[in-house]
């Protein structure tokens, strides 16, 4: 917020004004994605270069095959992790752990933890699943200051990091089998494709009852 202030005072004032639940992670009621990104609209896009102009059946056909492929590969991905979680949760938490070394801890209680070091003090506290850094319960992944009470604590990491960053669930996600279409019969030249019906709507309706009326 220091930094947008000098770039931009009035923004900034606008942002203070607002409801920050509307804007900042931290204070949002409920749980939201830190990124957004479009990149899967762009993968499919990139995949449907290869079948533009072909007739829609062709095009159909097309998409279900290389989705049932992603599919097939991301869970034989999933099953050769041999990790608890994800790559990239795995990555974070290794980092944040380094981090962790460098701090101490003292017990409050059987939830409840004083972390010192870094770049403030924090309570954490997993009965709430939370840290007074905001980053813990906004992830649903232990900072370093969680990180440094499991330690200390001597619990295993599974029991504060969400269940769905687990490696069984990142196959769930994948477990559906895309069918290939093995029942398509071919259209022949006997068979007479036509346009459907069209539908009128009331305006239309009401237009022909005036005339005829």
């Amino acid at each position: 917020m220091a930094s947008l202030t000098n770039v931009n005072p009035a923004l900034a004032a606008y942002l203070n004004e607002a409801d920050p639940a509307l804007w900042y992670r931290v204070y949002c009621p409920g749980d939201r994605y830190n990124i957004k990104t479009s990149n899967i609209a762009e993968s499919i896009t990139s995949m449907l270069k290869k079948a533009k102009g072909y007739p829609i059946t062709y095009l159909i056909e097309f998409i279900t095959k290389n989705l049932g492929r992603w599919y097939w590969k991301r869970r034989e991905d999933a099953l050769s992790l041999t990790t608890t979680f994800s790559r990239g949760v795995e990555y974070l938490l290794a980092v944040r752990e380094h981090y962790a070394d460098m701090m101490t801890v003292k017990r409050i209680d059987v939830w409840r933890f004083h972390v010192h070091g870094g770049q403030r003090d924090c309570l954490v506290d997993f009965e709430e699943k939370s840290c007074s850094c905001g980053v813990f319960g906004v992830e649903k992944i232990p900072c370093s200051h969680a990180i440094k009470a499991v330690k200390s604590a001597g619990w295993h990491m599974s029991t504060v990091v969400e269940a769905y960053y687990r490696k069984d669930y990142v196959y769930v996600s994948y477990a559906t089998n895309i069918m290939p279409n093995v029942e398509h019969a071919p259209i022949g030249p006997d068979i007479r494709c036509i346009p459907p019906i069209p539908k009128r709507n009331w305006q239309a309706k009401e237009s022909l009852v005036g005339l005829h009326g």
